[in-house]
């Protein structure tokens, strides 16, 4: 009975580490996956953290400041030569055209008789 009762124990002993070993491998996998998803998203975030800061280097420097005052305020630079030009009064970006549409020979001779 003593041994009986010892190989129970052994048994149950075994199944409980082999049960454990199974569940540390299944969580230890998990976290793997998690670790490469996060990895991914902290490379994800360092490239734009990159653009973002290239952008910001960009938008600080004089070249971009001279060319929004440039483009925004009309601001010129110490050689820039300005022209003033006359306003033209009445320009007419679509003339009209005049069309001929030709009527055919049957139809003058209607609209000749009957007017």
């Amino acid at each position: 009975m003593k041994k009986f009762f010892l190989i129970l124990l052994g048994l149950v002993i075994t199944g409980s580490i082999i049960s454990n070993i199974t569940t540390q491998f299944g969580t230890l996998k998990e976290a793997k996956k998690q670790n490469i998803k996060i990895e991914k998203e902290i490379n994800n975030l360092s490239q734009k953290n990159q653009i973002l800061k290239q952008k910001i280097e960009y938008a600080t420097s004089s070249a971009f400041i001279d060319q929004q005052a440039h483009e925004k305020f009309g601001m010129g630079r110490e050689n820039d030569v300005w022209l003033k030009l006359n306003k033209e009064e009445n320009l007419d970006l679509f003339p009209k055209t005049n069309e001929n549409k030709e009527i055919p020979k049957i139809r003058q001779w209607i609209k000749l008789f009957t007017q």
